[in-house]
């Protein structure tokens, strides 16, 4: 599952205080989540540290460098600042001519990277980065002035979470304490970027924490800095375990938070068999914004569409299961295709199916609920047509 595109189911204040010797200005620049080299592909390794903070911090170095730098942990502990992934020819001279360039390490290797785990920093597009924390070892590095500490706590059933305290010198910036994700690990996600378009020079901290379940969920706070203060605000709860994917779809050098419509979930069929189109918000301070609909993002909702059909060209089967119909016809009325989409409905949609589908024929309940004796069967084109009116993706 994921979070690009639709998706289908299946203490320590001292150390925070003596990370602050280290802790200089940081340079704000590059990051996307990228996973280990495939076949034929390497890793350049410039350099290792035991510190995972300060591998961070000369990976930053490299970026002006290097389109993407990220920091590994290989497999005697130590952390890898690496570039890459790269696919030489010949691997054994591409390490001879980068170790004689002027100003890289001339004892830089390149590597297929068996010996290291995914990256758990990375930094590929201008001012993002990403930070995986397991949970295990309390983790500080500094970002724009800040020096964010990463922690573990543990609740009264002895659940873990995690929780981060930004510092700015001695001074709490904000804080971070994941208590509704409290699980069996107290692991983190983390992404700084640009989010908010009335303050483009300045990043703001996506933090996730997963709930753990089989079906469940990430939940994520936003912090950001608010004229003399930072505050904390709280982004969607979102299926799955890594929260948003943080994405410039109109290439502005803002950021939008891209999720999905969780009322498609069990909506039509069993969660296996649910589809679900892209959400995309955006960072307005003190609240998330849905700008699903803004024309300048339309042309996301066309790659979320043309997915779900690529999917259906492998298995055509999926034009005749009402979940995936349910999220394709969302992802056509957003783009004035309702209509047409409608008319294959009704040509296609599974009338054997037992999934339960009503109408409320009255106002719902303060809880949200259809009052008792105003709720009646209805054929699965028009509860879905209902849905995407309530939901705003058809008008009227």
């Amino acid at each position: 599952m994921g979070t690009l595109s639709s998706h289908r189911a299946p203490g320590a204040l001292a150390i925070a205080l003596s990370a602050l010797a280290w802790v200089g200005p940081v340079a704000t620049e590059p990051a996307t989540a990228q996973s280990g080299p495939s076949a034929g592909e390497r890793w350049i390794v410039l350099a290792s540290r035991q510190d995972p903070a300060e591998a961070i911090d000369l990976a930053r170095g490299w970026r002006e460098r290097f389109d993407a730098t990220h920091v590994l942990t290989s497999a005697n502990g130590w952390h890898a600042v690496v570039a890459g992934p790269v696919t030489p020819g010949d691997p054994g001279a591409l390490q001879a001519r980068l170790r004689a360039e002027p100003g890289l390490p001339d004892d830089l290797f390149v590597s297929d990277g068996a010996r290291f785990s995914d990256p758990f920093w990375t930094s590929d597009a201008p001012r993002l980065e990403r930070l995986r924390f397991d949970g295990d070892a309390p983790l500080a590095f500094g970002a724009d002035g800040l020096t964010l500490l990463l922690d573990a706590a543990r609740d009264d059933t002895d659940l873990a979470y995690p929780t981060i305290d930004a510092y700015e010198g001695r001074r709490v910036a904000f804080s971070i304490a994941f208590e509704d994700a409290a699980s069996f690990s107290a692991g983190a996600r983390l992404t700084i970027a640009p989010l908010d378009p009335q303050a483009p020079g300045a990043r703001q901290i996506v933090a996730s924490a997963f709930t753990g379940g089989a079906h469940c969920c990430a939940v994520t706070r936003i912090a950001g800095r608010l004229g003399e203060r930072w505050h904390v605000i709280s982004g969607a709860t979102l299926d799955g375990d890594s929260g948003y994917a943080v994405r410039d779809l109109d290439g502005d050098g803002i950021y939008e938070l891209v999720g999905i419509d969780q009322s498609f979930l069990y909506a039509y069929a069993s969660y296996a068999a649910s589809f679900a189109p892209i959400v995309i918000e955006r960072y307005a301070g003190k609240e998330v914004v849905d700008v699903s609909g803004d024309p300048r993002f339309r042309g996301a909702v066309a790659d979320d569409l043309a997915w779900m059909e690529a999917a259906a060209r492998s298995e055509p089967a999926l034009w005749r299961e009402n979940g995936f119909l349910a999220a394709w016809a969302a992802s056509m009325a957003r783009l004035g295709r309702w209509e047409e989409a409608r008319a294959r409905i009704e040509a296609s949609f599974d009338r054997s199916s037992d999934w339960p589908l009503t109408i409320c024929e009255a106002p719902a309940a303060a809880d949200g609920t259809c009052p008792a004796g105003a709720e009646r069967p209805a054929a699965f084109p028009d509860v879905l047509e209902r849905h995407l009116r309530e939901r705003g993706y058809i008008g009227g």
